[in-house]
């Protein structure tokens, strides 16, 4: 069995979980994060260019980009395959519709986590459900204790044709962005994250990187996983060149820099 996540996180957490259930089903992740940058096609020489104009991203960041090519010789030679994903964050929703665009009518098996809530500890002691925003914030105890593989199933002809739909449509606009709304996911303008990074900044200094933990907590005020950190960091770079916001320190690395808004 081959298990298809999309993010390096989903990928560590999604094998340790097998492991620690005794299974030796392999795991496959695709790293590329295809919310953001250009898809049509989703070329990564196009693609990585984009990222360093438009994000600053150095080659270290870029290196996720890699292994496409891989990925998918790997992905298709497998004879049992179950992708896993969520319709509530970007990443996730992106990558399975890139997954079934690319798939055709090979079969395969999904974990929607979508709307699935598992029991948790509380403050004071108790349990209450919470729901699944992804499978990366998830831990291995989480994946094997409510025995989340067992959600696997085939994907119906309708399913697999409304999702095509809905990736030709985004592939079609090819904006810079794309973003989850409920469990839609929509195209967005290159400033789509500009206005919730200045709302984290005030007149006094503070380290870019509690500014960028502020703004991907408050994306998740509506339970939906939009960008990470190094986007929004790439954003927050750009809104420094416009002039909005100051910045002091070495710009090149996230915990070396300070930001507040403009004096100017």
């Amino acid at each position: 069995m081959l298990h298809i996540v999309f993010g390096e996180s989903a990928g560590g957490m999604l094998r340790l979980a097998l492991r620690q259930a005794g299974r030796d089903d392999e795991v496959l992740s695709f790293n590329d994060d295809l919310s953001f940058g250009p898809i049509n096609p989703p070329v990564l020489i196009t693609r990585a260019a984009w990222a360093r104009a438009e994000l600053y991203f150095s080659d270290n960041a870029l290196s996720v980009l890699s292994g496409a090519e891989e990925f998918w010789h790997t992905a298709r030679s497998a004879q049992k395959r179950v992708v896993w994903f969520s319709r509530r964050t970007a990443c996730e929703f992106c990558g399975f519709l890139e997954w079934v665009s690319q798939m055709g009518r090979q079969s395969y098996e999904v974990v929607d986590l979508t709307g699935v809530e598992i029991p948790c500890r509380t403050g004071d002691g108790g349990s209450a459900n919470r729901a699944i925003l992804s499978l990366a914030e998830l831990s291995p105890d989480d994946v094997c204790e409510n025995a989340l593989w067992d959600r696997a199933a085939p994907p119906s002809a309708e399913e697999r044709q409304r999702y095509g739909r809905i990736w030709q449509r985004l592939c079609g606009e090819n904006a810079p962005f794309r973003v989850v709304e409920d469990d839609a996911v929509i195209s967005a303008s290159i400033e789509v994250y500009d206005d919730m990074l200045l709302s984290c900044l005030t007149t006094d200094w503070s380290r870019a990187a509690r500014v960028i933990g502020e703004a991907m907590a408050e994306s998740l005020g509506d339970r939906c996983g939009q960008a990470g950190d190094l986007v929004l960091f790439g954003r927050l770079r750009k809104l420094i060149d416009a002039g909005k916001v100051d910045a002091r320190g070495d710009l090149a690395t996230l915990r070396a820099s300070q930001v507040r808004l403009s004096q100017r």
